[in-house]
């Protein structure tokens, strides 16, 4: 029997967004500035799509149920007096409280950031302890859907150090895991792969080790200019049924391939760009196989064709987000002919956001069909 978890106030959080070397306090001095845009400026320019309360500061993840909904994780890494939790986005872009994201034991913090629904109806999230304790404490919750309501939660898999995006494809969840920590010193991340069958026997528990049969693929990141050293980032398929991780350190994007029984071909450089330089979420227009990629680095967001050719939808110089410009973007999803952005407004080393302000936000940029 699987223990489900209970929810409860959350404690303070020590560590910003993109690794333990990249601390909150530190901020790096990056003026604001003009950029260029790209030729179609007016057509790509975000709007304002929902003004978020407090009890949402940190918006991350996305996806959509069977109505159109958004269901968002918000960690609330920015102002941790407010607990991690999920709400909803309805078609109206009415904003609610969807679920409390359920507390580690340990840490007494729940850190809700990738999430997706999975064949059984139910909504499996990513629960990043990675900034309060580093430990191999990052799970995969379960979140239990009863007639279209989330109603419980529960653990269905463990082990992971910094559990970021998940995806499911058929009868199988892939997560991707932004840093091993390896003992060598190198900037390991990886790939897992958990059967929906494995995980109703119990709680998974997985390893930092290639003999993992859940581990289908690693990456090394070289620090780059900011000394960032985060790895595999976001993930998304495409209609084919390909997978695409962004490396968030290098702002590169890996393209693996799949044979029939599942098993990965090959693992190859995608897209690298002087325009990209740090890679965040990722999504797919699965009507045009255009992936769509945040860059927070440069308040960007770049749109990448199925052949790896790189386009700069839009981009604009440090902002408070409240007109609806990019607030150091973490995370696009395709919604019809919206693409819609979480601002995370988290400042850190490297990157153009300078501070985190009173406005949270999310923007959406129509789309061309």
């Amino acid at each position: 029997m699987k223990k489900r978890t209970s929810i409860s106030a959350l404690s303070k959080l020590a560590r910003a967004c993109a690794g333990p070397a990249l601390f909150i306090a530190g901020v790096t001095a990056l003026a604001a500035c003009t950029l260029e845009r790209p030729a179609d400026a007016n057509e790509s320019r975000p709007e304002l799509l929902v003004s978020m309360p407090e009890y949402c500061n940190t918006p991350d993840g996305m996806t959509l149920d069977s109505s159109g909904n958004i269901i968002m994780s918000c960690p609330n890494y920015n102002d941790p007096t407010y607990p991690g939790v999920l709400v909803k986005i309805d078609t109206a872009n009415k904003l609610s409280l969807y679920y409390p994201m359920p507390v580690h034991p340990d840490t007494k913090r729940g850190c809700p950031l990738g999430l997706d629904f999975g064949p059984d109806g139910n909504l499996y999230v990513c629960d990043n302890q990675y900034f309060t304790d580093t430990a191999s404490k990052s799970r995969l919750i379960r979140i239990i859907i009863k007639n279209g309501e989330p109603v419980a939660a529960e653990v269905v898999a463990d082990g992971l150090n910094l559990a970021n995006a998940a995806k499911w494809k058929g009868n199988s969840v892939y997560i991707t895991d932004t840093f091993f920590d390896a003992p060598d010193g190198l900037s390991t991340s990886g790939v897992y792969r958990i059967e929906l069958s494995e995980m109703e026997k119990g709680i998974v528990h997985v390893k930092h080790e290639d003999t993992d049969p859940h581990l289908i693929a690693t990456f090394t990141t070289v620090p780059d200019h900011k000394n960032a050293t985060g790895g595999a980032n976001g993930m998304v398929f495409d209609s084919k049924g390909n997978l695409y991780v962004a490396l968030f350190g290098n702002g590169e994007v890996y393209k693996l391939t799949f044979d029939d029984d599942g098993k990965v071909t090959s693992n190859t450089l995608f897209v690298k760009s002087e325009k990209m330089t740090c890679t965040d979420g990722i999504d797919c227009d699965l009507t045009t196989d255009e992936i769509y990629i945040t860059d927070p680095e440069k308040n960007a967001v770049h749109v990448v064709s199925p052949s790896g050719e790189l386009k700069t939808l839009w981009q604009n110089g440090d902002t408070d987000g409240s007109d609806g410009l990019l607030d150091m973007p973490s995370e696009p999803i395709v919604r019809g002919d919206e693409l819609i952005l979480a601002n995370f407004d988290m400042p850190f080393a490297g990157v153009m956001n300078t501070k985190y302000d009173e406005h949270h936000t999310m923007s959406v940029i129509k789309l061309e069909r």
